[in-house]
């Protein structure tokens, strides 16, 4: 009778000990989750640029510089299309996907084929998902001149006095 309760107990023993293990190592760590990069709809912040005059008018608007005209040119590509008309809030404004490399990234503006400017934007990589790196912006210089970067409803304005 001894032996069948120590054969018993035993044996709950071990199951108790392999059910534990297995729990053990079946345990998932949830701390970073799987993200199907294939679903994966990024979410880049922007600066917008408003030009504007002594008088404080919007020179897009006024039509000084002409949004179709208006060419960013960054790391051997050229952009166009970056005045946003038809998007309400933007209207009027150059409007680019915060892109580069962590520190110093150098665009062109071309605001017309006579008229070109210079815009220096330092970066914060802050992190990588599926392949897309999200910075922060952390200067603007515009033509030499550091610029006020303003919240813009999650992203970033800049006011240039032309």
């Amino acid at each position: 009778m001894k032996i069948r309760i120590f054969i018993k107990n035993y044996h709950m023993k071990s199951f108790l000990i392999v059910f534990a293990c297995l729990c053990l190592f079946s345990c998932k760590n949830d701390d970073e989750p799987e993200i199907d990069c294939a679903l994966f709809d990024p979410f880049i912040s922007n600066l917008s640029i408003k030009l504007i005059d002594s008088e404080g008018q919007n020179l897009i608007e006024n039509n000084t510089y002409i949004a179709d005209d208006i060419t960013v040119l960054f790391n051997g590509n050229t952009y166009t299309n970056v005045v946003f008309n038809d998007v309400q809030g933007i209207e009027n404004l150059i409007t680019l996907n915060l892109i580069g490399l962590d520190g110093d990234n150098t665009l062109k503006i071309n605001l017309s084929q006579e008229i070109s400017d210079t815009l220096i934007l330092n970066l914060t990589a802050e992190s990588q998902i599926c392949g897309w790196t999200f910075f922060t912006l952390n200067s603007a210089n515009y033509n030499g001149v550091f610029q006020q970067i303003e919240d813009f409803n999650g992203n970033y304005l800049i006011t240039v006095v032309k």
